[in-house]
């Protein structure tokens, strides 16, 4: 069974855009309608990275 050491950096960019947003600039001051849809779930799914013995096998994202 493989690990993940935790003092490597993680290979994934999860820091987001914080105070410096992109504004973009809308053609004819155009207007776009967003909708947010937040979906929280208990648990989690296996992962190698994280010293799982495998990754899940049935994910169809």
């Amino acid at each position: 069974m493989s690990t993940y050491d935790s003092t490597l950096p993680y290979p994934r960019d999860l820091k987001g855009y914080g105070r410096d947003v992109p504004h973009a600039q809308w053609p004819q001051q155009a207007r776009v309608a967003v909708q947010f849809v937040l979906n929280y779930e208990e648990g989690g799914e296996n992962a190698v990275l994280h010293g799982d013995p495998a990754s899940e096998q049935f994910l169809s994202e």
